[in-house]
């Protein structure tokens, strides 16, 4: 007998870390023109999004965070935004706060990554509504979880 898998949803994992200034750690990603996002990407098969964030913090900055990484912030179910799309649970984790000396340790890989930046969290919630959705909450009351589900292609990211 052959096992087949059940279908199900891609997973994504993304990392909120923020600076002693409140600010935002975000990336802006170098194979499409998309704005700027939190790091993180696709949970890969038989990884968890715990440690798929942790890689993928580990390969687009160099950042080893380790158990710095531990904290669930939020969940976010989004439907398909166009036909050959499937929905997806978006995983978004807790970081630490990144001190200043931490960030000489930041190098991008150029093949995913173009920039890093650190954002204020009002410049966010202005220009990328729908990924301050996701970590406001959390800002506000660490140590929380929030649940969101975005059914409409302009709820997306």
């Amino acid at each position: 007998m052959t096992a087949t898998l059940a279908p199900g949803h891609p997973v994504t994992a993304s990392v909120l870390i923020t600076n002693p200034a409140g600010h935002v750690l975000v990336v802006a990603p170098a194979k499409q023109e998309a704005p700027w996002t939190l790091p993180g990407g696709i949970v890969e098969l038989g990884e968890s999004p715990l440690d798929a964030a942790r890689r993928e913090v580990r390969e687009e900055l160099n950042l080893d965070l380790g158990d710095r990484i531990h904290t669930l912030a939020a969940v976010e179910w989004l439907a398909a935004t166009r036909p050959g799309r499937r929905d997806r649970l978006a995983f978004v984790l807790a970081g630490p706060m990144l001190q200043a000396h931490e960030e000489e340790n930041i190098i991008l890989q150029h093949d995913e990554i173009a920039a890093w930046s650190w954002m204020p969290v009002g410049d966010l919630v202005l220009q990328y509504p729908r990924i301050a959705a996701r970590i406001v909450p959390w800002l506000h009351q660490p140590d929380t979880t929030s649940y969101r589900e975005t059914r409409t292609p302009e709820g997306t990211s």
